[in-house]
């Protein structure tokens, strides 16, 4: 079986309400079928709170009005793709609290290459390995103690066939 690596730097927003947080459902990568925070990759010259404002309006509809920054994860994902080869991904997250969040009143936006499937509001105490990813899991963590791990974390997403 052939290995392939990637490495995704991505901004991220943690939304959180009344213990609940906004999430996306993902549709595409190695999350796919499973909640995942509102952000990915930064455009052109975009600055950090430009791309997660973008990102956050593009795949929830909401706008933001505060961010404050959190902190970086580090993620090691192994997962199989459709050709049964293995992806070792090193997801770099860069995590910011997301203050104000509000509906715009209009759909999320579906594009060639959008990764999320609408969004929803899910309570923390309802994440769990199997429905989230490893940011949402590290997001309700953070909001349980207010810190983030200094270390990798690695997520095993490989078929067990």
């Amino acid at each position: 079986m052939k290995e392939k690596f990637h490495r995704h730097i991505g901004v991220y927003g943690i939304c959180i309400v009344n213990e609940k947080i906004l999430v996306i459902r993902k549709s595409l990568g190695p999350y796919t079928g499973q909640f995942d925070l509102p952000g990915g990759r930064l455009e052109g010259s975009e600055s950090l709170e430009q791309g997660l404002k973008r990102e956050f309006s593009e795949e929830t509809g909401h706008s933001v009005k505060e961010l404050y920054n959190i902190g970086v994860c580090d993620f090691s994902v192994l997962w199989t793709l459709p050709d049964d080869s293995t992806e070792f991904l090193h997801h770099i997250a860069i995590l910011y609290e997301v203050i104000g969040a509000e509906k715009m009143g209009v759909s999320v936006v579906q594009f060639e290459g959008q990764d999320s499937d609408g969004y929803d509001w899910i309570s923390i105490d309802k994440v769990t390995p199997l429905n989230s990813s490893p940011l949402v899991q590290q997001a309700a963590e953070w909001f349980r103690t207010k810190t983030l791990p200094v270390k990798r974390s690695l997520y095993d997403y490989r078929s067990s066939s």
